[in-house]
This record gives structure tokens, C-alpha cells and sequence, in this order.
């Protein structure tokens, strides 16, 4: 049985479903961006959402330190993910941290979100909170990297999504439910 990279469920979450407004929230290079662009050619509007910066954390520390192999280069994370994402004219950039960018939605006004920004306990909770609001109802609320490898992502979802609603693809760690 081959493995399902997490960019390929969530196209397969997707595809049945009304998808044409969207966001991710955590984009870096745009790797799971341009698979979701490219598979699903009905999507009106892409939101990408991402600082593309360090920032100061809850407890004070810098986030995504300079230095840190995998975001070295903040400059370049950004052109990578436009490069990979400027055949697609859906797509709506917004250099903002989730809480700054959230304030530009309104309610109800996503057919979809997927999480996959700070993965610590703190974020993965406020992201829920606001971002939740978002989504249609009938909406799909998603993410990435849920299970015991990043305690704060499970533990938020966790608590935030009832357990009768919440699925889990333990292959490629997405987590899910409709709204």
C-alpha cells in the first residue's frame, strides 16, 4: 500500500465537495498550495496565509529563528511560494500573521480551511477559534501534523472538535470534520 502525502488527502477531501473559496493558513513554499491549485481547477479563490517572518511567541521566544535550516530565509520562502503559485491567478496573498489576517474574512464566507501554521498548543487553539467562524456551515475545518509527534496540534483539536466528528488520517496526519 503506498502512502498519501498530506497536499494529495486533502485534494481528495476536497474534490467532492464545494471547494471554490478557500484558505490555508501556513503556507511557507507553497508545496501543498500549488498541489490543491493544480488539482482542483474550480477553485475561485485561494487565501495564503503567512507572516513569512519571525515573531515573538507566547512565552517569549523567538519563533522560527533565524538561522534554523528549515527558514533560513524568510525572502525566499515567500518567492519560492510565489514562483510556485503565479500560474494560478486564484490565489490571494496575505503576509500577515493568522490573527491580523483572520480580521479581513468574514463569517461564513469559506467553503474551506486547512491548518497547518505554528504547530504550537497556543496558536493551533487561537487558530480554531478564529478561523472556525469562517467556514460555512456544511464547510470542511482541516489540518495537518495531528498526533503524538506534535502534542500541541493534538491536544487543541482535541479539545476544540467534538470526538464523534473529528477524523483522522493517521497515514498522512490530517486531522478533519465538517462544519
Amino acid at each position: 500500500m503506498g502512502s498519501i502525502t498530506h497536499s494529495d488527502f486533502l485534494v481528495t477531501l476536497l474534490k467532492n465537495r464545494v471547494h471554490t473559496i478557500g484558505c490555508e493558513v501556513g503556507v511557507h513554499t507553497g508545496a501543498t498550495s500549488v498541489v490543491v491549485l493544480k488539482a482542483l481547477p474550480k477553485i475561485k479563490k485561494y487565501h495564503a496565509v503567512d507572516p513569512w517572518e519571525s515573531y515573538k511567541t507566547y512565552d517569549g521566544t523567538l519563533y522560527r529563528k533565524p538561522g534554523n535550516k528549515l527558514y533560513k530565509n524568510w525572502s525566499q520562502a515567500k518567492q519560492a511560494f510565489i514562483r510556485r503559485t503565479s500560474p494560478y491567478k486564484k490565489t490571494v496573498i496575505h503576509q500577515k500573521t493568522s490573527v491580523d489576517a483572520v480580521k479581513k474574512f468574514k463569517d461564513g464566507s469559506l467553503d474551506w480551511i486547512f491548518i497547518d501554521a505554528n504547530h504550537e498548543y497556543e496558536y493551533i487553539k487561537e487558530n480554531l477559534l478564529l478561523w472556525t467562524p469562517k467556514v460555512k456551515k456544511g464547510g470542511l475545518v482541516s489540518g495537518h501534523d495531528y498526533g503524538n509527534k506534535w502534542k500541541g496540534i493534538k491536544k487543541a483539536v482535541d479539545e476544540f472538535v467534538p470526538a464523534d466528528i473529528l477524523n483522522v488520517n493517521p497515514e498522512c496526519y490530517v486531522w478533519w470534520y465538517i462544519k
